[in-house]
């Protein structure tokens, strides 16, 4: 939870404590004499989670242990300093199949077509569990989505948040046993944006986080010749080899504009790594034995995209701490501002941390102060541009961690 706090101090005392340019017994001459033009209120910020889960015929273990460990991801996110206004999607690993086909073969939705990047949702029954596989998918009920409906998208403020994602994870085993969850990620966030499919899940100014859940590699050759037209040529570790090549790429289409716009993306992964030791070698006989094979291509994005990645095994026998630091990661530490100091040396911001201490930090701006004054700094201030508010981004002694809480405000003397 944030504390939503704007500080209206008339006392030259609480000037003196918190701004060392004060003067003893007087106040500022340039503090704010109108504390009712000057409020500052901590913001919120915004981020689109998409989980790609495989649906191939190994994964009704792994389903059920995220859907059961689902609230420890959401319990987590309740607890970030700045508050997330988050949504949720679920999309499978489905595209075509190594003969090129895009529909269902077998299971509830034989016949219909591969979500290929689709938002999904899976039908509930009258106790609202999911029944698994089962994909709310009907051309004539839901046109402007191209069939696809349900509750697919979920905001934070759901009532039926919980029962929602937790059905929307059981995807089932009946899709393609080729993996190609980067290309379903790449679809979902361009062709199926487009076409209106995923309508309202790219929101502007929002973060991105993607989560994939798989017992196998990623087997998108979309840019490798030949095409792929066997497991067996998929998981084979020469041919790999060319698959990884492409991985690059794929990381520069999350780190570049996405629908016209760079995003804040994380990215994270439960697949063929040890238990533990995040081993790959290992995988698949030995330190992870329900993983059908090692995630090398996973593991070679998540190094393109930098620290803030996580890797998680498959083989776990409990996500729960898996998801709740995959929360972790999502976790801003800036904090958009509702209104504008009139000058930024008024402002002030503390942190308390999960322990109750309380830390006040020493701000400094991005544009006015120096390099060593912000290497110095608790928490800079960046003015509003180009259509983004005023923001402070928290570092140094006032790093935020889960379970913290925020105060921001400006001084006066009015």
């Amino acid at each position: 939870m944030t504390n939503r706090i704007a500080w209206r101090s008339a006392a030259v005392l609480l000037a003196l404590a918190l701004l060392p340019r004060c003067a003893c017994d007087t106040v500022p001459s340039d503090a704010v004499q109108k504390c009712s033009t000057a409020q500052v209120f901590a913001g919120h910020v915004k981020t689109d989670i998409l989980f790609v889960i495989d649906d191939s015929g190994s994964m009704s273990q792994e389903q059920a242990n995220l859907s059961a460990n689902l609230g420890a991801f959401i319990d987590r996110l309740a607890t970030l300093p700045i508050q997330d206004d988050y949504q949720i999607g679920v999309t499978t690993t489905d595209v075509d199949d190594f003969g090129g086909g895009t529909n269902f073969t077998t299971g509830p939705e034989v016949g219909n077509p591969y979500p290929r990047g689709a938002i999904v949702a899976i039908t509930q029954n009258g106790s609202g569990i999911g029944q698994a596989g089962d994909l709310v998918y009907n051309p004539a009920s839901f046109p402007s989505t191209n069939g696809w409906g349900g509750n697919r998208i979920l905001p934070k403020g759901s009532p039926t948040l919980i029962q929602d994602f937790k059905a929307n994870v059981l995807v089932g085993i009946a899709g393609s046993g080729k993996e190609q969850p980067f290309r379903a990620v790449k679809m979902a966030l361009t062709d199926r944006i487009l076409d209106g499919t995923n309508a309202g899940f790219l929101r502007p100014g929002a973060a991105l986080a993607i989560i994939f859940a798989s017992d196998e590699d990623d087997c998108s050759d979309s840019a490798v010749p030949p095409k792929v037209t066997s497991n067996t040529a998929c998981h084979d570790l020469t041919n790999k080899q060319t698959l990884l090549d492409s991985v690059g790429d794929f990381a520069a289409f999350l780190q570049g504009p996405i629908q016209g716009e760079v995003r804040d993306t994380v990215v994270a992964s439960i697949v063929g790594v040890g238990e533990g030791t995040l081993d790959l070698a290992c995988v698949p006989t030995t330190c992870c034995t329900t993983a059908f094979d090692r995630g090398d291509r996973h593991v070679a994005l998540l190094q393109a995209m930098g620290p803030r990645s996580r890797l998680a095994s498959i083989c776990d026998t409990d996500f729960s701490a898996t998801l709740a630091d995959f929360a972790n990661a999502i976790m801003s530490d800036t904090l958009p501002l509702e209104g504008t100091p009139a000058d930024w040396h008024m402002l002030v911001a503390s942190v308390t941390k999960a322990g109750g201490t309380k830390v006040a930090c020493k701000i400094a701006s991005a544009t006015d102060s120096t390099p060593a004054e912000r290497a110095a700094a608790d928490a800079i201030y960046s003015a509003p541009q180009a259509g983004l508010p005023a923001s402070l981004t928290f570092q140094g002694n006032c790093s935020l961690s889960p379970g913290d809480l925020i105060d921001v405000g400006v001084v006066c003397a009015g």
